[in-house]
């Protein structure tokens, strides 16, 4: 794994380094325009952030051209030429470094099915969602790495190119679900997480993750992706494991949205809000070094710190 990870961090090095010289350079017309009387660089360029700063770019040939030098200078080792995953990086490991190659196939972005969604199951992610993604990176140091290092503006022209793969975003764009809605999670106590466990037990999520949330369930052996490719359950005792945010958020996303694609299903049909909140801090319960005063206290904090910022506007 960790020649692989090299290899991936050396492509991603050079590419960087492509990258700045192919954005200086023009593509028809002025150097970055996008639209008429307004360059790319007029667009942020905050890097850092996981969440965008900005609403996006409008998708113009310009902005596509300048997300297609993005997509070569640091993304086609993974996702190959064509997005369907099938890059060098995932090839050469599976034919000479079987050991270490990536323990899951790159995103195969002509499908267009994503397990990172605020939307529905079923229904496509919402741009936003896509930059979270490229920023935050996908599980720590095994899968994508972060990318919030690139130029806010850089991150907006990839999602429009990788969008270009697929036609499901134009055929559906017209009957695409709004993101749900994810309010402030529940203080935990000692009873919501007894309920969250009674949850787990209730939705059999043992049979995947284990008795002890650490993905040695007895179907985990046997479990595919909808590529017919082995896919691991989560391991809910490592926080660095999580596909996405793994904050009470994050996790509360995920049950309710599911991860498609995979045999993850969305539990907002089985489970009320309630109960999938319970779940959430049983889940969270299980990391070893949960300690439920200092997760109370954690969150009494940032409550306070909210209410101070909306005291100050």
């Amino acid at each position: 794994m960790k020649k692989l990870l090299a290899t991936a961090s050396l492509v991603v090095a050079v590419g960087a380094v492509s990258l700045i010289a192919l954005s200086l350079q023009p593509a028809g017309g002025k150097a970055g325009e996008v639209t008429t009387g307004r360059s790319l660089f007029d667009y942020s360029a905050a890097t850092g952030n996981i969440e965008p700063a900005s609403d996006g770019i409008p998708v113009t040939a310009r902005l596509l051209e300048h997300g297609e030098w993005v997509f070569r200078g640091l993304c086609i080792g993974c996702h190959g030429v064509e997005g369907d995953g099938n890059g060098a990086v995932w090839e050469l490991g599976e034919q000479y470094a079987g050991e270490h190659q990536l323990p899951r196939k790159p995103r195969d972005f002509t499908e267009a099915v994503y397990k990172l969604r605020s939307t529905p199951s079923g229904s496509l992610p919402t741009d936003a969602d896509l930059f979270r993604s490229i920023s935050r990176g996908l599980v720590l140091e095994q899968d994508m790495p972060a990318f919030k290092f690139l130029p806010e503006r850089d991150r907006w022209a990839v999602i429009a190119y990788i969008k270009s793969f697929s036609d499901r975003w134009e055929e559906e764009a017209e009957w695409q679900e709004d993101p749900i809605e994810i309010g402030e999670p529940p203080m935990p106590d000692v009873a919501m997480v007894d309920a969250g466990e009674k949850v787990y037990e209730l939705m059999q999520c043992e049979q995947c993750h284990g008795p002890g949330g650490k993905g040695d369930g007895p179907s985990a052996p046997g479990l595919e992706d909808d590529a017919g490719l082995p896919i691991v359950p989560r391991d809910f005792t490592d926080a660095s494991q999580f596909v996405g945010s793994n904050e009470p958020q994050g996790v509360y996303q995920t049950f309710t949205t599911g991860l498609d694609g995979t045999p993850m299903p969305s539990y907002a049909d089985f489970l009320d809000e309630e109960q999938r909140w319970q779940l959430v801090w049983y889940v969270i319960s299980l990391r070893p070094e949960f300690d439920l005063e200092t997760a109370r206290n954690e969150m009494m904090a940032m409550q306070e710190t909210k209410l101070a910022r909306l005291q100050n506007q």
